[in-house]
């Protein structure tokens, strides 16, 4: 090979670096990923791999950082969505999905090992907390080696509140309208919708009830359904 050739290779080996509208930095080290941001994005975002695709509408926006290594791997956020926070993606063919309506003040999301994280509509999640679909290391049973703390998707249902400062872990389900109370590690799968979950390890502390994102003495039932239908997105979100 010829020092023009190896130049040539050389310079096809480097990322591809591109800025996105109105404040985003793209780093793509791959080929055949696609971005379709028309919504404000205010972000890193690092590519490794094939067939990535990132979609955000025109009525939502993203700040943070996003990375994606593998192949065929997805973020789909839904309209009106306001996010805060960084989403990581490592494996092959897994999907974050984030539902119409949802707000993130500051949440660290990971998908890995073919598992995916699931976000309803209308959900509400406050700042430091993190999803994940796995551990970062192994746990083994020392009789055969055999891997206890295996990876599985997380899936939040509509309209669900999570508290500062939770976790939620590998398989976790969390049914329709519900609250998962601040600093809550939350590790299996729960099915009664209006409940309050809280708690290490989480556990249900209340049933029978709702929320809303604004504060008043009382709600009517028709505004304590109004979720159901469209909610209005407020800034100052907790």
């Amino acid at each position: 090979m010829n020092v023009f050739a190896r130049v040539g290779s050389f310079l096809k080996s480097l990322p591809k670096v591109r800025f996105l509208r109105p404040l985003a930095v793209l780093v793509d080290q791959g080929e055949s990923n696609t971005i379709d941001a028309k919504g404000r994005l205010v972000a890193t975002i690092r590519l490794s791999g094939s067939g990535h695709s990132i979609e955000l509408p025109k009525s939502s926006t993203f700040t943070g950082h996003i990375t994606i290594r593998g192949r065929g791997n997805r973020i789909v956020v839904g309209e009106n969505c306001q996010l805060s926070g960084e989403v990581i993606i490592k494996g092959a063919r897994q999907t974050v999905m984030i539902g119409e309506g949802t707000t993130f003040e500051s949440v660290y999301v990971l998908s890995q090992e073919r598992c995916d994280v699931t976000i309803g509509r209308w959900c509400m999640l406050s700042r430091g907390i993190e999803i994940r679909t796995s551990d970062a290391h192994s746990i083994l049973r020392k009789a055969d080696g055999r891997r206890l703390n295996r990876a599985r998707s997380v899936v939040v249902g509509d309209h669900v509140w999570v508290g500062v400062g939770s976790m939620l872990s590998k398989g976790t389900v969390i049914p329709d309208d519900c609250v998962i109370g601040a600093k809550s590690f939350v590790n299996k799968s729960f099915t009664e919708s209006g409940v309050v979950i809280a708690g290490t390890p989480a556990v249900v502390v209340k049933r029978g009830i709702t929320w809303h994102r604004r504060r008043l003495r009382q709600f009517s039932k028709e505004e304590m359904q109004e979720w159901r239908t469209v909610e209005t997105v407020n800034d100052d979100d907790d």
